[in-house]
């Protein structure tokens, strides 16, 4: 039979935000759960009206001794909103528990300005 696949982290995504990839699951980072941190980016998401951007990681990547990386970036975008024309790295924050980077995340999200 067939390893059930796990399920995806539940996230409160308030409204505005556009997820562009999410391979946040509810997993604990192991050397058994390894194979589900691989890849550039396990969850990005967009606020074009706030110029917002955020990103988190495994670093290193498919690494059990690794942690999640959390970054958020500002953008600014052309007139149509279809193009970066910049944009910055706000911050970077490095998580060992993945609950705590959810309610960092979460909180993140609901903040209409970022500093």
């Amino acid at each position: 039979m067939a390893e059930a696949k796990p399920r995806l982290q539940p996230l409160r995504i308030p409204g505005g935000w556009k997820t562009d990839v999410n391979m946040l699951y509810e997993l604990e980072p192991s050397p058994d759960t390894m194979d589900r941190f691989y890849g550039p980016i396990l969850f990005s998401a967009t606020h074009r009206n706030l110029g917002h951007e955020i990103y988190v990681r495994w670093e290193p990547e498919g690494d059990p001794l690794g942690r999640f990386l959390l970054q958020r970036y500002l953008l600014k975008f052309d007139e149509k909103g279809s193009s970066v024309l910049e944009g910055y790295l706000v911050d970077s924050v490095y998580f060992r528990e993945r609950l705590q980077l959810v309610d960092r995340l979460e909180m993140y999200m609901e903040l209409s300005k970022w500093t």
